[in-house]
């Protein structure tokens, strides 16, 4: 759940869209089944439902977003016993992390994942062994990737409209000069003497 989500950004059809309450929410209905968002995820979340190749489904977390739109708490932090699963505002849960870093820290690294990393995510950890051990991707940089290619994509409508358009009218003219050309040739040809 980024804060600028590349599958979102990806996606041609907006199948997968950010929700005013945080969660990367999926329309199967809407979904045409390209996959663009399991490339674009740095983080390799996404993935396809291969089962049913008809009725195509991506399939990832939804953070519960059927309870946490109603302003209750995803399944998965309500059923953790321990409090390693917790859910809140994005802002409270950084403090939440930085306190516990701090108070234990032989206990954890001094890093928060998701807190920086493509622009921040939705999803926080810490952890005792360095995430690198995790094979959590660690080379994202702190950049969103969806402001990497904003600039290109919006030009794409552009290229669709005025490439065509130029074209066309190129053709168009080039077409009619040719027709005027070939009548003059013509006249031409009619008034000159024949020589017999």
């Amino acid at each position: 759940h980024c804060e600028e989500p590349a599958c979102a950004s990806a996606c041609p059809v907006g199948a997968l869209k950010k929700s005013p309450e945080g969660a990367v929410i999926y329309d199967q209905d809407v979904c045409i089944g390209c996959r663009y968002c399991i490339t674009a995820c740095p983080f390799y979340i996404p993935a396809y439902e291969y089962s049913e190749p008809f009725t195509p489904r991506v399939q990832k977390c939804f953070l519960c977003h059927h309870r946490t739109s109603k302003g209750l708490v995803p399944a998965c932090a309500e059923a953790c016993p321990v409090g390693a699963i917790t859910f809140g505002k994005r802002s409270e849960l950084i403090r939440l992390a930085n306190r516990r870093i701090m108070s234990k820290p032989e206990k954890y690294i001094d890093h928060i994942y998701g807190e920086h990393e493509v622009g921040g995510t939705g999803w926080l950890y810490i952890s005792a062994v360095p995430f690198e051990q995790l094979d959590f991707p660690m080379d994202l940089g702190k950049t969103p990737l969806p402001s990497l290619t904003r600039d290109f994509l919006l030009m794409v409508p552009l290229v669709l409209v005025a490439w065509p358009a130029l074209l066309s009218s190129f053709y168009t003219w080039t077409n009619h000069r040719e027709e005027s050309t070939g009548a003059k040739t013509t006249a031409l040809e009619e008034d000159e003497p024949s020589h017999e």
